[in-house]
């Protein structure tokens, strides 16, 4: 049986013909819980399903950069199933252009969702406001979540496997999609994001024929275009940037061109790098339990603060007891 395609013929059938409705989180989850993961699901199986066919569904997420990698296992004109692979790392905080549901196959993640307050849009693809943390669980195999469109439900994830396997059924629709920083920032994640992304690539290139030239070339290229097309840019290089360069001559002019906002692109981006170093420590440690302790330092350095968004997810039972079973369980799976 390829599980793959029972889970997705099943679905199929299930919607019925013409466009999917409303309740498609909810049909894919009820396939999802009705179809048994099987029980050797992991890299190598992964490897066996994707390497003994001679051609493979069609990648419609070809682009997408959002796993590592993220593999198309079923399509049909309306949906698609794609397996994520992680490595150790937290997604960005994000709504969804799209709907669905996602199933966690192997290894283990931590999810932390928001509520997101809008004060405005100062200009257009950002957004500044308020986000707050409304939830945090531990998401171990089997578990399944009914993915609902754009700030209907944001979130990030934190993964933690070698690799972590997350199924994921969405619809191919292209709504608004927004990545939020804890400072307030959210910026629309899909604009102009082909012409963004090859802009990065051309200065990659240019950076590795030119490494002394970068700087000068880089300034230059943020002189001009929006307060948008400079989060995205930056938000594309964070892997390649120098902190003292971004604190520097970048924030200078950041804050030169866009006063309060820029400074807010700035932070949003520092915090992305400082998150790095901590995910960076993760991937270091073995201990299970370790790791998820210092992981939670990402999104919450502060203590109380992980208390408290504990204590409002779980509010019959003690904070501390619940990462004392996180730990627990994350240890077994390890």
């Amino acid at each position: 049986m390829d599980y793959f395609k029972t889970v997705g013929e099943k679905l199929s059938a299930r919607c019925g013909e013409g466009e999917l409705g409303g309740d498609f989180p909810a049909l894919a989850a009820e396939v999802l819980a009705e179809v048994s993961v099987p029980a050797d699901i992991g890299i190598e199986f992964m490897a066996d399903w994707a390497l003994g066919r001679e051609s493979l569904p069609e990648q419609i997420n070809f682009h997408s950069g959002f796993g590592e990698p993220p593999l198309v296992v079923y399509e049909e004109p309306r949906f698609f199933a794609e397996v994520l692979f992680w490595f150790h790392g937290r997604t960005s905080i994000h709504g969804h252009g799209f709907y669905g549901a996602f199933q966690v196959l192997a290894g283990y993640s931590v999810e932390a969702e928001f509520a997101y307050n809008r004060d405005g849009e100062p200009v257009p693809g950002i957004q500044v406001g308020e986000l707050e943390p409304t939830g945090l669980r531990l998401i171990t195999p089997s578990e399944i979540t009914q993915i609902l469109p754009e700030d209907a439900f944001i979130h990030t994830v934190m993964h933690m496997g070698n690799p972590s396997l997350t199924l994921v059924i969405r619809n191919r629709g292209e709504q608004v999609q927004y990545d939020y920083s804890l400072n307030g920032l959210a910026v629309d994640a899909y604009r102009d994001s082909q012409t963004h992304v090859r802009q990065v690539q051309v200065l990659s290139a240019y950076h590795a024929a030119n490494p002394y030239g970068l700087g000068p070339r880089f300034l230059e290229f943020l002189r001009t275009g929006s307060a948008h097309r400079m989060a995205r840019v930056l938000k594309e290089m964070e892997q390649e940037m120098d902190q003292e360069f971004l604190l520097g001559e970048i924030r200078e002019l950041a804050v030169e061109r866009f006063g309060s906002l820029g400074e807010l692109i700035i932070e949003s981006i520092t915090r992305t790098l400082r998150g790095n170093m901590i995910w960076n420590e993760v991937a270091e440690t073995e201990d299970p339990a370790a790791q998820l302790q210092t992981a939670l330092q990402d999104l919450f350095p502060e203590n109380e603060d992980l208390l408290a968004v504990i204590g409002r997810t779980f509010p019959d039972q003690d904070p501390a007891d619940v990462l004392e079973t996180w730990s627990d369980t994350v240890s077994q799976i390890g």
